[in-house]
């Protein structure tokens, strides 16, 4: 009697498929199960799960990430959260000087009227 080996052969294939859709976000190489850790719904080395800012190594309890950066908590409080401004340092104005500037205006019309 002749076996046919297509189911096996079937669910072999889609967990290969599986896997190599499994890429690190950052170096673009295959993750695989053990090595594999997911964050922000994306996959990564947990070599390469580091901080944008100083490298060193984080894990899933210790990072911050922004704008698709993955941060140590330090270093995002220090570059961030500290400054209340979340977007310094994407190419936006810090809003300190937007107020600075409009708090010059005004202190220059009112020294002229006096």
């Amino acid at each position: 009697e002749f076996q046919t080996f297509a189911p096996i052969i079937h669910i072999l294939y889609s967990k290969l498929q599986t896997q190599e859709n499994e890429m690190c976000r950052l170096c673009q190489q295959r993750v695989y199960p053990m090595e594999c850790l997911v964050a922000d719904k994306q996959n990564f080395h947990k070599s390469c799960f580091r901080c944008h800012h100083c490298g060193s190594q984080l894990s899933l309890g210790n990072y911050a990430s922004l704008h698709g950066k993955i941060y140590c908590k330090p270093h995002f409080k220090q570059l961030f959260k500290s400054k209340g401004n979340y977007d310094e340092g994407f190419g936006h104005k810090q809003h300190k000087e937007l107020w600075n500037s409009k708090d010059r205006c005004s202190s220059n019309q009112n020294m002229t009227k006096t």
